[in-house]
């Protein structure tokens, strides 16, 4: 009886064990992130990489991590180079426009206005100031790591992730070739001169960290305002928390409140921008839901007939 059962208790220590390495690992790596961004280094894809890659050493699984996440992030940062390119097409920059259609749903106001009339105090940084930039600074950092928490669990729903925030990034980049958007802080040089501070910069002129070689010899876009990957990415990332963890979602929903709220107040983006994103996000992840659904029938359906044919 004791032998029967010693190899089961065993089996379940050894998962138990896992579990709780995974757990301190993951948590190794929030503190490391979080002492670098307080000290105003920025945390992105590659920097993200070698962070992770860390983690895949210490539980054994190097060669799968390499094969899994070194072509995803190679690609991404392929579309952060070329998302540079987007206003370079000759198309006119909206400014105005969007101005009129913020102030239609908005009730005849533009929020990014009244928000920093009402919270911004000019010559000096609150911590308002720091929380929502650095809330803008993490763009990347969450949605990566709802990356590496599914590729950890659920290899599966990972590259379908991985795969619809591509996707998602690239048709953003269509759109702001073909309608580029200047966010609330640049409409000055587009048009209206709305009242509005640039607050983002300001902060991160008192942060003494920088980001990677790779990201500061990338070319941003200033005018790619709409869709807003700010507010895609973690509503992206809260849709595919539910299919892992229903209840833990709600908390990536919150932090997408937080993001939107953020950005707007900093002037980066209009509501407008981030009903866009939220769009966007709910059309890639349910095209790629039913995407991915009709591969698996087809797999199936081709190993059911491969079967019968050995038979």
């Amino acid at each position: 009886m004791d032998l029967s059962a010693s190899p089961t208790r065993t089996s379940a220590e050894s998962r138990a064990l896992s579990t709780a390495m995974k757990a301190l690992l993951v948590a190794y790596l929030a503190l490391i992130v979080g002492i670098m961004l307080l000290d105003g280094v920025k945390i992105t894809p590659d920097l993200f990489l070698v962070f992770v890659s860390v983690i895949a050493v210490m539980l054994g699984m190097t060669r799968t991590f390499l094969r899994d996440w070194v072509p995803f992030v190679i690609i991404f940062l392929g579309w952060e180079a070329m998302r540079g390119l987007a206003d370079r097409f000759g198309a006119t920059v909206q400014s105005d426009a969007v101005i009129a259609v913020e102030r239609l749903i908005c009730f005849g106001t533009v929020p990014t206005v009244d928000l920093q009339r009402w919270l911004y105090h000019p010559g000096q940084i609150s911590v308002i100031d720091w929380l929502t930039s650095s809330v803008y600074a993490m763009h990347f950092l969450f949605p990566l790591t709802v990356a590496f928490l599914l590729w950890l669990r659920a290899r599966s729903l990972y590259f379908r992730f991985v795969s619809t925030l591509l996707a998602m990034s690239l048709v953003a980049f269509a759109f702001a070739s073909l309608l580029p958007v200047a966010p609330p802080r640049y409409a000055w040089m587009y048009g209206e001169n709305l009242h509005v501070y640039d607050i983002a910069p300001l902060v991160g002129s008192q942060l003494t960290g920088a980001a990677t070689w790779i990201y500061l010899h990338l070319n941003g876009n200033p005018v790619a305002a709409f869709p807003s990957l700010h507010a895609a990415y973690p509503f992206l990332a809260f849709l595919f928390l539910r299919e892992q963890w229903p209840r833990a979602a709600w908390l990536m929903l919150a932090y997408s409140f937080l993001v939107w709220f953020s950005i707007v107040y900093l002037g980066e983006h209009y509501v407008v921008d981030i009903l866009g994103g939220v769009i966007l996000a709910l059309g890639t992840y349910y095209a790629s839901k039913a995407l991915w659904r009709r591969w698996a029938e087809r797999r199936a359906a081709a190993s059911t007939a491969a079967t019968a044919a050995d038979a």
